[in-house]
């Protein structure tokens, strides 16, 4: 029986990312080109601005600053969408029964899809850079842990946002201050504030430990992993807490 639930909501995700995918890229003339184009403006504009004032000290910037950038928009972008998931479903919610976490999965699934196209760009630099990509290889366990976090989370927002019409406007209000409080773009290692702020930020364990493999070929500090692990157990555990709490009522109240 378990083996069963778990094959239908594996996919009936997979069945929705790849219809709404396939969807979201349909009548554009760039198409999946828009996955590359993204993080390479934003990345060219950044590294023109901090290259040669705060990155200059950074070993590897380029990647140190691509490798932030893909990373955060995977949480973004998926947290953002997530906020509407429950919503703009509102037609399928009210007429069959189905478990309604699979609609929060496949926008984690959508993303990943092009999340790895924004991993093949970060492959094409390191080979340009010349930095060993067995690193690289490791990723996707980092990605993992990452996409169950960013998971735990848009259960949490998916849930909250039918009764929070505003949520979708206010986190992404937050994730502005989470962008520029994250080392993104610079490196905190001599400003204890801002690191002591960071220890309170997933998102800084994920992408010091993806840079430290990735870029610098190096094993993450055992602290960082704990952490790393600590955050996706804590919003996994929230996050199937409250939506399991609030989803009793997302077809009264959408």
């Amino acid at each position: 029986m378990a083996y069963q639930k778990l094959k239908t909501f594996f996919g009936l995700s997979w069945q929705l990312a790849k219809a709404d995918f396939k969807l979201r890229n349909e009548g554009s003339y760039l198409g999946i080109l828009w996955y590359l184009l993204n993080p390479l403006l934003m990345f060219g504009l950044l590294f023109l601005i901090f290259s040669t004032r705060v990155g200059q000290n950074i070993p590897y910037y380029p990647l140190y600053l691509l490798l932030g950038i893909i990373i955060f928009n995977f949480f973004q972008k998926t947290t953002l969408d997530s906020t509407n998931a429950i919503i703009r479903n509102r037609s399928i919610i009210k007429s069959i029964n189905f478990p309604r976490t699979s609609l929060v999965f496949s926008i984690v699934l959508k993303f990943l899809f092009s999340h790895v196209f924004e991993i093949f760009i970060l492959f094409i630099f390191c080979i340009l850079l010349k930095i060993p990509i067995l690193g690289l290889g490791f990723y996707p366990l980092i990605l993992i842990f990452f996409a169950l976090f960013i998971y735990g989370a848009c259960l949490f927002f998916s849930s909250l946002a039918v009764y929070f019409i505003d949520l979708e406007n206010i986190w992404i209000f937050v994730s502005l201050l989470i962008w520029l409080g994250t080392p993104i773009f610079y490196a905190i290692e001599n400003q204890s504030r801002l690191f002591t702020l960071n220890l309170f930020n997933p998102l800084y364990y994920f992408i010091t430990i993806s840079r430290d493999v990735v870029i610098y070929n190096k094993m993450p500090e055992l602290w960082m992993v704990f952490g790393m692990l600590g955050y996706t157990l804590l919003a996994l555990i929230i996050g199937f807490i409250v939506f399991g709490k609030l989803k009793n009522k997302f077809a009264e109240l959408i």
